[in-house]
């Protein structure tokens, strides 16, 4: 098949545009090449964090990577068949276990194989999802289009030692579902759930994210169902807070991570912020898991189309890496306070 090539300074010009590239390649068995990969960013090329991904999408599917090395600023891939398998990968440091998931888990799922996959990193670090909003957030949405995955963190990852320890079991998927979530139902303020952990750190670390975040959103008029706050084992003291909704016709979700110097208040209303903000635009599928799901529903046999609290350049990027591997077309158009993504699929199937 064709060599693709794809700009990966287009758009946000980040990893987004690697994961995406890979994951679909695996997919659809086409070759890839990714030119100019982070050119505009003060640290252009691959960082170890993208390198230890695509070495892993790599070993998932037996493919063949070249220029896979840090620092390289193009790369090219060319894919082999997912194979149902075991792997348990040392990934080193914090490097981030669930934005590999988020590559590895539509990839090897949609390519109707099995995978029985350990990693060893971070759990809840920087610039990338917390692992609970993985597990109760992406994990769901991604059951909605057909691809199953059970996962489990027995230990939490924290910068800077990492040492998260998660298990996922995927299961194949013959098919893309397409995804309409673009209303909600009679019942708009059940189910929103904030669960809080520490580790290494004081149980009340973890009592006052959660407090925080619940008298932000009463205060925002948004009931709380439930509330946990948890200790748990960690080699790094570090903390998160996770506020969601899943429900059939809304999945929202936000995170927040401590930090040196940031106290546990500011990290229970820095989730609740971003979550109100995002509840309150009436939208029903949050920014982050749009960038997740939507260039997967460029493979299913109808169109999709999901309303969002605002249309993100990582949204846009991940979509135009879909259309030039499948040829979807996409637009959005302001819905009230919040914006409708549709998704159209070419006559295409997996």
């Amino acid at each position: 098949m064709e060599l693709l090539e794809i700009d990966g300074s287009y758009g946000e010009g980040g990893g987004q545009i690697l994961r995406t590239a890979i994951a679909l390649s695996i997919i659809l068995g086409r070759p890839v090449r990714v030119i100019k990969v982070r050119a505009g960013r003060n640290n252009p090329g691959l960082r170890p964090q993208h390198a230890s991904v695509l070495k892993i999408l790599r070993e998932v599917c037996g493919g063949r990577l070249e220029g896979g090395e840090v620092g390289s600023t193009a790369i090219t891939f060319y894919p082999g068949v997912v194979e149902a398998s075991s792997m348990k990968v040392d990934m080193g440091t914090a490097a981030s276990i669930t934005l590999v998931l988020q590559a590895v888990v539509p990839a090897a799922s949609l390519s109707g194989s099995s995978l029985d996959l350990e990693l060893l990193g971070g759990t809840d670090v920087p610039w990338s999802p917390t692992f609970d909003y993985f597990a109760n957030v992406v994990l769901p949405a991604l059951k909605l289009i057909g691809v199953r995955c059970r996962a489990e963190a027995s230990k939490r990852g924290y910068y800077p030692n990492g040492g998260g320890a998660v298990k996922a079991s995927v299961e194949p998927c013959e098919e893309v579902a397409p995804l309409r979530l673009a209303e909600r139902g009679s019942n708009p303020t059940a189910s929103v759930v904030v669960v809080s952990r520490c580790g290494r750190l004081p149980a009340q670390v973890a009592e006052r994210q959660s407090h925080a975040a619940k008298s932000y959103l009463r205060g925002q008029g948004i009931d709380v169902e439930s509330a946990t706050a948890s200790q748990v084992l960690s080699d790094s003291p570090g903390s998160s807070v996770l506020i969601s909704t899943t429900r059939a016709d809304c999945l929202l979700g936000s995170d927040s991570i401590g930090a040196l110097g940031k106290s546990a208040e500011s990290v229970g209303r820095e989730a609740a912020k971003e979550f109100a903000a995002a509840y309150q635009s009436g939208a029903c599928v949050d920014v982050h898991l749009s960038d997740t799901i939507a260039p997967f529903l460029s493979l299913a046999a109808t169109d999709s189309m999901i309303l969002l609290p605002h249309v993100s350049e990582h949204l846009k990027t991940s979509l135009h890496v879909a259309s030039l591997f499948t040829g979807c077309s996409y637009d959005f158009a302001s819905q009230g306070k919040a914006w409708a993504a549709s998704i159209r699929p070419a006559k295409h199937k997996l």
